[in-house]
Formats: C-alpha cells, structure tokens, sequence
C-alpha cells in the first residue's frame, strides 16, 4: 500500500488500503468546498469508492449541506432517528435510549436504501465521537467481488433478480422492491453485484428454499477477507462512500457506560450522482 501522497487535482491523498480507499489530505470541507471540489470528491469516489477525509468539524448543518451538493438528501424513515429539523441527517448512537434493534441496526453486511426503488448513491458518516475501542465500519468491494468469480458463478448472478424489502421482513408490512445483483454503476459502467447480503427476501421465480441457498452462497462470496477494509474512526473523520460499488458492515456496539465508549456518527444518504467530465 502507498504511503506517499498523490496529488488528484488540488487534492492530495495517500491509499487506505490495498484493496479500495483514498485518505484526502488537505482539504477543509467549511472553507474549500465549492462544485469544482465536489466533481473532484465524486470522481475519487467512482475510482476508489470509499473516501476519508480527516479533520472535519461540521455541523449537523453543515453535513446536510455537503450532502446536498452531491445528490438529494434521504430522509430516514425512522422518524425519532432524524437530528431535529434536519430531516435528512440521521443520528447513530450508542449513547442514548434508542431500542436494541436501533443500536445495531448497521451491524450486518448491506447497501444503504437497497429496499427503496431508488437507493442511495453516496452515504456520509461524520464522527461526533468515537469509542477507545471498536466502533469502526467494514466495507466489501463488490467491483471485485464480481471480477473474482467463476464463469458459471457470474452466469448465475446476472440472472437474478433478488427481491428487498426494509429489515429483511416478510411479514407485509415494508413494500417489496426488486434489484438486479449484477449492476453496471451508473456513471462508470463497471459492473459489480449489488445488494448480496442485505434484506433480500427472495429471488425472482425461484422458490424459497433454494433461494436463500443461493443468496446465502452469493452473500459469502460477497464478504470474503480479500474484499475487505476495516475503517477505524478518528474523531472528526468524514468517511464517505459509493453504496454501488460497496457492502458495508458496521461493528456490533455495546451501550456506552462513559464517556470513552461513546460512538455518535451523524450520518447523510444522499440520491443522485454528480457529474464528471461531462457524464451525469
């Protein structure tokens, strides 16, 4: 992995990984952004998939405004997980009294608003505060995930259809939405499986059972070791991400007892992708 930074334009960086991610280093998102550096960040974002840039002391307001200069801010449709007239900024916490189903909510592998029929594009996380241990983000790379199977494992995915819906329920109350696993990303064109361990449901004209043999079998290819970056949060990292180029799994998080197990991120999803070099 280089260790040197990279000048992208105006903007340096240094890798993250071996596997996907940039580090921004000089950039400071209440004084610098502009719709150049925006195009700049989206472009990273379609080549590497994840950014982090660090040192970012934004507002919940200001986080809304970010997002809002790469798409259309999605409002979380839990309501009491909304920051108070921000509809589109969404609180995590373990801080707090949220249910235990809202504290662990992320803790699974999955790609944000996969169950709506237009997911996200980008999502933002900024930390507010960050525990002394754990607490960090998984991420799998589905560009290579793809690239890395088998003629018949590749002939099968771009056959399928997988059916969503919001929590994996099935008992009828979340509408149902239905994706292909095999998606060429929108401005790039390169393919990648998509939504293949999340709240998927079903497939299209396939019966249950060998359904989720099959989803279970594509959900462990997805998710393997050579995929995959762990990010450790700083405090005040903005990590941002591409949701059709990437799963991600955030680590299971236990209420914080003091402070230095606190772990807030204020989250942004965002619909829409930002034009580069012309291309929307």
């Amino acid at each position: 992995m280089t260790r040197e930074g990279t000048m992208h334009g105006t903007l340096k960086t240094r890798a993250l990984s071996d596997s996907m991610g940039l580090e921004v280093l000089n950039l400071d998102l209440r004084m610098d952004l502009n719709p150049v550096v925006t195009a700049s960040l989206a472009k990273l974002l379609y080549e590497h998939a994840v950014l982090c840039i660090r040192d970012q002391e934004l507002s919940p307001k200001d986080l809304a405004e970010l997002g809002a200069g790469f798409g259309c801010l999605i409002e979380h449709n839990e309501a009491d997980l909304r920051l108070p007239g921000l509809p589109g900024v969404m609180s995590l916490s373990n801080a707090d009294d949220r249910d235990d189903r809202q504290l662990n909510g992320g803790a699974h592998w999955h790609t944000d608003l996969v169950h709506s029929a237009e997911p996200a594009s980008f999502t933002m996380l900024h930390a507010v505060a960050v525990p002394e241990h754990g607490g960090g983000t998984l991420f799998a790379n589905q560009v290579a995930a793809y690239q890395d199977m088998t003629d018949s494992q590749r002939e099968l995915a771009e056959s399928i259809t997988i059916v969503h819906c919001y929590e994996g329920r099935r008992d009828g109350s979340m509408p149902l939405f239905e994706h292909d696993l095999v998606r060429d990303h929108p401005v790039t064109g390169r393919k990648a499986l998509y939504g293949a361990a999340d709240t998927g449901i079903g497939v299209v004209g396939m019966p249950d059972a060998e359904a989720r043999r099959v989803l279970d079998e594509f959900a462990r290819h997805a998710t393997q070791s050579q995929f995959i970056y762990r990010h450790a949060y700083r405090l005040n990292d903005l990590v941002i991400w591409d949701n059709a180029q990437l799963l991600h799994c955030a680590e299971t998080l236990h209420r914080a007892r003091q402070a230095n197990e606190r772990r807030i991120m204020h989250r942004v999803s965002v619909r829409g992708w930002p034009q580069i070099d012309g291309r929307a």
